[in-house]
């Protein structure tokens, strides 16, 4: 038996000093046996076949004698026998282990199962340790049994179920076949239940298999690697936005924010306060979004990951084990391949935060996002009242009526919204000239005066005549009733409007409100916004 340098033919130790030991080289194919085998597996013919490959070797002369020496490993005998078998590494000294990888296969003995086995025995087809190899393969006849070490174990043949005698050799391939297993032998084949069944090779049926698997383990790493960056752009982003981080773009803008209020002396404190808390408010947001998006993601991750470990242990199992969970394998793979792998795209992860400020000092997050908003209604129904409101601007509750002619254009600052308000006069003469104003409009707001109880059908009437515009189709429309009073005074009158408003054929929102005193003013621009930011598919701040 070979101890560490042996020939792999008769497993005898290579020998300096026994001729018949001394390693020759075949140069056909480069393998290296003792003297002694070459003799028994030359003959008397002038070339020589490799055991292990086939390939022919030419032996000069005839003689084997001529045949090359391996110098190489006949030096390291040398060296070994000259240091006793240790070699030095470093400052300290190893002895070196041949069979190091096949104790690391952790198989036990089968003489004593205390012991790690590093051979196989191919004759006695059993697994043993070193000291049990020597000792059970003593005799004369065990010593010719050929031991291999156990990375070098053949790979069993799986036999047929059926005909025990007979090697699995084909995979049945046949739709309707309904048998337990699509293995199948020569009889299975020829004369059993896969008779006249489409077949394949098994090994042609487990590299294709195998190649499959790769291919889903191939997508599910790159799948992998694309979580793992969101993964790692999200935790950088939450970096960035967390609270208290002294390098993060957060802590940057407010320290801008800082900076703005600092230049606006003492009395901008209590905004400056209000400010930071929005700041604060959105970044908690955003923070709250990332880390369900990053919660997603981890989930998508060890889903992936456990299915890699699956594969990669599933490729390396038995045909016959592999083929069972064919089926399976398949499916897991398949089924963690369609996980959706969403990532945040660009937006969400932009750390830089943009805001702005209205004229009151407010902050906003982001830009103003400018919107039209075209307020219509009969001559005398409180538009321009409505319009003074929404500015701020003190009414005085004794100003006569004033129909406004032609229009007039007022800019309102709400929440994240620059509102372009054009009020436009609702004179009989000007009502043909209405469709030239809200052609480009993103909001319609149209009044109606609810005192007037002898024009509700007038302005029902031109209400409808607007939105009947092709152009408004999509347009959202807020109606609202200026009275004295708002929604508490309703009477019979008004029972009559609110069922005329009911029957219109198209979505409008209904809102009650009162020019002279600024009630329900804030409601209706909260409705614009929210109208607005359905149509654009944002949210006010």
């Amino acid at each position: 038996m070979t101890s560490e340098y042996g020939c792999n033919v008769c497993n005898e130790e290579y020998s300096v000093q026994d001729p018949l030991k001394c390693p020759r080289v075949l140069t056909g194919c480069g393998h290296t046996i003792c003297h002694s085998c070459a003799m028994i597996i030359a003959g008397r013919n002038i070339s020589i076949f490799c055991p292990f490959d086939r390939t022919s070797t030419n032996i000069p002369g005839g003689d084997l004698n001529n045949l090359k020496k391996n110098f190489a490993l006949l030096e390291l005998l040398e060296k070994i026998a000259d240091t006793g078998g240790i070699s030095e590494i470093g400052e300290g000294v190893q002895k070196h282990d041949r069979y190091a990888k096949d104790r690391l296969l952790n198989v036990k003995c089968d003489e004593d199962s205390e012991h790690v086995a590093v051979f196989y025995c191919t004759v006695c087809d059993s697994n043993l340790c070193d000291r049990c190899s020597e000792f059970t393969h003593s005799t004369n006849v065990l010593s010719k049994h050929r031991r291999v070490p156990l990375t070098e174990k053949p790979v069993p043949k799986v036999h047929c179920r059926l005909h025990s005698s007979y090697v699995v050799e084909f995979v049945c391939k046949e739709v309707s076949c309904d048998n337990e297993s699509p293995l199948m032998c020569l009889m299975c084949r020829d004369y059993g239940r896969h008779k006249g069944h489409c077949h394949v090779l098994i090994e042609k049926e487990v590299d294709d298999l195998r190649e499959k698997l790769r291919e889903h383990l191939g997508e599910l790493t790159r799948q992998s690697e694309i979580v793992e960056r969101a993964l790692n752009s999200i935790n950088s982003t939450i970096h960035e936005l967390t609270p208290g981080i002294d390098d993060g773009s957060l802590e940057e803008t407010k320290q801008e924010i800082r900076n703005h209020f600092y230049r606006l002396h003492s009395n901008l404190d209590q905004d400056e306060t209000h400010a930071l808390e929005t700041l604060d408010r959105y970044a908690r947001n955003r923070i709250e979004n990332l880390q369900a998006q990053k919660d997603r993601l981890e989930v998508v991750s060890t889903k992936i990951g456990s299915t890699c470990i699956t594969l990669q242990k599933a490729l390396v199992l038995e045909k016959d084990n592999i083929l069972d969970r064919k089926d399976d394998l398949l499916a897991l793979a398949e089924s963690t391949n369609a996980e959706p792998t969403e990532v945040p795209d660009r937006s969400q992860l932009r750390t830089r935060i943009a805001f702005s400020f209205s004229n009151d000092r407010k902050l906003h997050i982001g830009d103003f996002i400018e919107a039209r908003v075209v307020l219509l209604g009969l001559d005398g129904s409180g538009k321009t009242s409505i319009v003074r409101r929404l500015k701020k601007v003190r009414i005085d509750a004794v100003m006569a009526p004033h129909p406004t002619s032609g229009f007039n254009i007022e800019t309102i600052h709400y929440k994240n919204y620059r509102l372009n308000v054009w009020d436009v006069g609702g004179l009989p003469k000007l009502r043909n000239l209405w469709k030239h104003y809200y052609s480009n409009a993103q909001a319609i707001f149209y009044v109606i005066d609810g005192h007037a109880v002898e024009r509700f059908n007038e302005a029902i009437k031109e209400l409808n005549k607007v939105m009947s515009d092709p152009l408004l189709i999509s347009c959202p429309v807020i109606v609202a009733i200026n009275r004295k009073g708002g929604a508490s005074s309703l009477n019979g009158h008004m029972d009559v409007l609110m069922s005329q408003l009911e029957a219109l054929p198209f979505q409008h929102e209904l809102h009650f409100c009162d020019a002279a005193q600024g009630s329900g003013i804030d409601q209706i621009l909260d409705q614009i916004t929210v109208c607005l930011s359905r149509l654009n598919g944002t949210c006010p701040v």
